[in-house]
């Protein structure tokens, strides 16, 4: 049993046979194999392979959420791609949920704020969450909350969209220009009565600029 050089806090055991498993140090107590030279039985094999196999599920699921807000469907997806066992991933993303380092709750929550301060409607941001995997009632009070704590404004938000992609649409046709500005609206969720009411605000802006 040899301290992992290349991953913190995992050992290796080395079998005569020429397997090895890298685990935590809680399946070494757990079997025995605290020492060189101890002979195992099978169970005691069985039972490290399994938690070499979890743990080295585990490492690469911490590895994917340092590099980015990842929710548990979103990781399950990544591990099938190495593990098709589905209890072994299951098992894995359960002990880091119990040891709070995976949370679609805190992921939903980031999420929601994130996107409406960058001018996504509800809608919109439900939509996403969903499709991450996020459980409806989760979403629908990750949504809320963020609502609540930043004040955010529908209408307002629409607004500010509708006059950016405007900017950046330049000089258009008339027509041209609300098809475009309306598809763009309704991508980032805004709903129709919005939409409409910016639209005569903004185009009515726009119009009356074009006629000076």
């Amino acid at each position: 049993m040899l301290e992992s050089s290349r991953r913190l806090g995992r050992f290796v055991v080395a079998l005569a046979d020429g397997r090895t498993f890298t685990v935590a140090v809680g399946a070494l107590s757990e079997t025995g194999a605290t020492r060189a030279g101890i002979e195992l039985d099978a169970n005691a094999v069985a039972y490290l392979a399994r938690e070499s196999a979890i743990t080295d599920l585990s490492d690469r699921a911490v590895n994917a959420l340092a590099r980015g807000r990842k929710t548990r469907r979103e990781l399950e997806l990544r591990l099938r791609r190495v593990q098709p066992d589905a209890t072994l991933i299951a098992e894995a993303l359960d002990r880091l949920t119990a040891i709070g380092v995976l949370s679609d709750a805190e992921v939903a929550h980031a999420e929601a704020a994130a996107r409406l301060r960058r001018g996504d409607a509800p809608a919109k941001v439900r939509q996403i969450l969903r499709r991450k995997g996020v459980e409806g009632r989760m979403v629908n009070e990750a949504v809320s909350v963020a609502l609540s704590e930043d004040g955010f404004d529908e209408l307002a938000s629409c607004r500010t969209q509708a006059e950016k992609r405007v900017r950046a649409l330049g000089a258009k046709e008339p027509a041209v220009l609300r098809r475009r500005l309306v598809a763009f609206l309704q991508r980032r969720g805004f709903g129709g009565s919005v939409i409409g009411q910016v639209l005569r605000e903004v185009l009515g802006r726009q119009t009356e600029h074009d006629s000076e």
